[in-house]
C-alpha cells in the first residue's frame, strides 16, 4: 500500500447497547424495524460477502462471531480509501451483536496494519438493530464524532462506518438474502444530526465500493506467525489487473513470488490465493496491481514463519 513501512429515530426509543472493557466485548443485540430508503446510485459493499464462515447462533437465538470485518483508511496513490481487517471478537462474552461490535472495534481498537487508521474518536457504548428488509441502525454517542475533519474526510469516516457494519451484518447472516443493505445512523438516539461540523444525517448511507481500496490483503494478517507454511489470499476490485505478490526478506531480496490468479465472486469482486513453504525467518508479503487508471495500488504485510 505504501513504498515504507511504519512499523514500529427517538420514536423508537434506544437501541441495545454495547460495552467493551480491556477482558472482552458484551453486547445486548436485538432485531427492530428501522427506517428504510436508499440512497441512488450507490453499490452495495465487496465485504458483505465474507471470505470464510464467521458465525454460529447460540441456543438463546443471538449471534456469536469471532471474526468480525472492521473497515480502515489507508493510502493508495496518494488518495484515501478504505481497507479491511477481520478482527476477533471475544469468545467469552454472554451474548453477542457482531454488528455494534464492529462498530465500537472501528471507533476504539487500532488498526493491525501501521499504514491504517480510523477517523473516529473511541467509545465504549454502541446500539445496533437490524430491521427485515435489511435496514441496520447504529446509535453511536456524539463524542464517537471526531472534531477536525474537513467534508471529505467526514464523508469517508461514514462510509468506513456503514461498511463495517454492513460486511458485520452480511458475515454474521443478519441481512434478508438478496437485500441491499442501508444504514441509519442516530446521535444519542436522535436522528437527523449534522455531524463533523459538516454532514446532516438525513438520509440512509449506503456503503460506495468506489472508496474501498482496489486490492488488499486478508492473509497473512500483520504482524502473523505462522508455522512452516504461508497462505497469501486477498481480493481485487473488478477493473484491476496484473496483479502479483511477492515474499521477500526484511532487506528486499525476493524470496517467492507470482501472478495474483484471480477467481471471480459472487459479490462482483474477484480473489485470489497460494500456499507456500517457507524457511523461518521475517517477511514481507506484497500484493501490486494495476487499477482501471493504470495507476499501481498495493497493500502489504509483515510476518513471521516459525519452524513447521
Amino acid at each position: 500500500m505504501s513504498t515504507a513501512r511504519s512499523r514500529h429515530s427517538p420514536a423508537r426509543g434506544r437501541l441495545p447497547v454495547l460495552a467493551l472493557s480491556a477482558v472482552g466485548v458484551l453486547v445486548l443485540g436485538a432485531c427492530a424495524a428501522g427506517p428504510g430508503s436508499s440512497l441512488d446510485g450507490a453499490v452495495p459493499a465487496s465485504g458483505t460477502a465474507p471470505a470464510a464462515p464467521a458465525a454460529t447462533s447460540t441456543a438463546d437465538g443471538t449471534v456469536a462471531t469471532t471474526k468480525l470485518p472492521v473497515y480502515w483508511v489507508g493510502r493508495v496513490a496518494g488518495e484515501e480509501r478504505l481497507f479491511r481487517e477481520f478482527r476477533d471478537a471475544s469468545e467469552a462474552a454472554a451474548a453477542v451483536d457482531p454488528i455494534a461490535a464492529a462498530a465500537a472495534l472501528m471507533t476504539a481498537a487500532s488498526p493491525e496494519d501501521p499504514d491504517y487508521r480510523t477517523l473516529w474518536s473511541p467509545v465504549d457504548r454502541v446500539g445496533a438493530s437490524t430491521s427485515p428488509e435489511g435496514t441496520i441502525t447504529v446509535d453511536l454517542p456524539s463524542e464517537a464524532f471526531r472534531p477536525g475533519l474537513d467534508e471529505r474526510e467526514a464523508r469517508l469516516a461514514l462510509q468506513q462506518l456503514a461498511h463495517t457494519v454492513t460486511a458485520a451484518a452480511g458475515t454474521a447472516g443478519l441481512l434478508p438474502e438478496g437485500s441491499e443493505a442501508e444504514v441509519v445512523v442516530l446521535v444519542d438516539g436522535r436522528p437527523d444530526e449534522e455531524v463533523f461540523g459538516s454532514v446532516r444525517l438525513d438520509a440512509p448511507l449506503r456503503p460506495d465500493e468506489g472508496v474501498e481500496a482496489p486490492i488488499w490483503l486478508d492473509e497473512p494478517r500483520q504482524d502473523a506467525r505462522s508455522e512452516g507454511s504461508l497462505t497469501v489470499s486477498g481480493r481485487a476490485l473488478d477493473g484491476v489487473r496484473g496483479g502479483r505478490w511477492t515474499v521477500a526478506a526484511p532487506d528486499g531480496e525476493r524470496v517467492s513470488s507470482g501472478a495474483a490468479a484471480v477467481v471471480p465472486r459472487s459479490d462482483g469482486t474477484t480473489g485470489f490465493r497460494a500456499e507456500l513453504e517457507l524457511e523461518p525467518g521475517d517477511y514481507v508479503v506484497t500484493v501490486v496491481g494495476r487499477d482501471a487508471e493504470g495507476g499501481t495500488v498495493r497493500d502489504d504485510k509483515d510476518v513471521e514463519v516459525l519452524p513447521g
